[in-house]
């Protein structure tokens, strides 16, 4: 019988057991900027209770999630190089602490803005993985979503941590000064693309942003594309990559396909991390949810406090309304979002991407791919 810190429901325990790969820990709702897409902007504004969470408490819930199965561990916010103490003494701790419980990957997602060297650090080394959220291959494009002067400061810190040698991914949000096209006809994206190459950047990782009919809607403000302007990028990126046009490994959300594409063959199409339990994502607030499109709103799996790990009852769990033994659309997103006869999928379903949990833990492709 599995020992835990916390007192954890056996409903949780139950979902999550043998299921669960990767942990993104939100450790602090701290961050120096305002970028209009935030998805955290409720937190940010206003917390009853607290902005982060202790040290000892997240060493403890990582400790319980490696034993329900967790390989893979994010630290996030916020900004997680405000988490704690100025001198980062808790972060890097809580780094460490997570090393030497086994978790076979680390990484840190970061805006990247801070003023001091602090991943020249040994135990910043430690991580698997450092990825840089830049919205931009130029201050103009980048800083209309992040603020003035963010642009040189991540690209500054970028170059640094490259030097220093860690493996350097950057997360882009597709918004739409990156698919407009210049005077001869390039693409933004194709731009953001190569900018990263010359940075020395290992993996580009697209987020994208258009209404996907659900929560996350309230934050993004004005930043968001059509979708079908998405469904021709990806056509367009999609291609390049199968060509080798790039250097770098491109993660590219498809988000969508067509009805008759989707039931040859749904056990591939159909990738849920709420249906799967493959993922949790812990907040300061207490929330612990599986989709991340839910973020700041009133719907979790599951809150934890004094100890404990308490099941959501009632109808803010976030599974209430999937149907948990059918591979469908996502269900979130179909409640709200018309797309034509296109149906829409999880924006974490990124075909042949690299990355440790889709391509080793959960092998979808290998699994599923027709």
């Amino acid at each position: 019988m599995k020992r835990f810190n916390f007192k954890i429901d056996n409903e949780f325990i139950k979902y999550f057991d043998g299921r669960l790969k990767q942990v993104f820990f939100y450790v602090t709702d701290k961050c120096q900027l305002e970028c209009k897409q935030c998805l955290c902007k409720p937190n940010l504004v206003f917390q009853i209770k607290r902005k982060e969470i202790d040290l000892d408490e997240l060493k403890k819930l990582a400790a319980d999630f490696k034993k329900l199965g967790a390989i893979k561990a994010t630290i996030i916010g916020g900004e997680p190089s405000l988490y704690g103490d100025p001198n980062h003494k808790q972060l890097i701790k809580l780094i460490r602490d997570i090393h030497d419980m086994g978790y076979k990957y680390i990484r840190m997602d970061t805006n990247g803005q801070y003023e001091d060297d602090f991943l020249a650090n040994d135990g910043m080394k430690l991580l698997d993985e450092i990825s840089f959220s830049v919205d931009g291959y130029s201050p103009e494009t980048n800083n209309i979503l992040r603020g003035n002067g963010t642009f040189e400061k991540v690209i500054r810190n970028i170059k640094r941590a490259v030097e220093l040698g860690y493996n350097v991914n950057v997360t882009t949000c597709v918004h739409p000064a990156l698919i407009k096209r210049d005077a001869a006809g390039e693409l933004g994206l194709d731009k953001m693309i190569r900018f990263a190459e010359i940075l020395g950047v290992k993996v580009i990782n697209f987020h994208v942003l258009f209404k996907h009919g659900f929560p996350m809607d309230l934050w993004t403000e004005d930043t968001a594309i059509n979708w079908e302007e998405w469904v021709k990028t990806f056509k367009e990126i999609n291609n390049n990559v199968e060509k080798g046009k790039y250097n770098i490994h491109v993660r590219n959300p498809q988000h969508f396909v067509t009805k008759e594409e989707f039931y040859k063959n749904p056990e591939y199409y159909g990738y849920c991390a709420a249906k799967l339990g493959e993922r949790v994502l812990v907040h300061p607030d207490g929330m612990i949810r599986i989709c991340s499109g839910l973020i700041c709103s009133k719907y979790c799996v599951a809150k934890f406090y004094d100890n404990k790990i308490i099941w959501e009852q009632g109808l803010t769990n976030e599974l209430l309304d999937h149907n948990l033994s059918t591979f469908t659309p996502c269900t979130n997103q179909y409640k709200g979002m018309k797309c034509g006869n296109l149906l829409p999928l999880c924006f974490s379903f990124k075909p042949k991407q690299k990355e440790i949990i889709w391509r080793e833990a959960i092998n979808w492709e290998g699994k599923n791919k027709l």
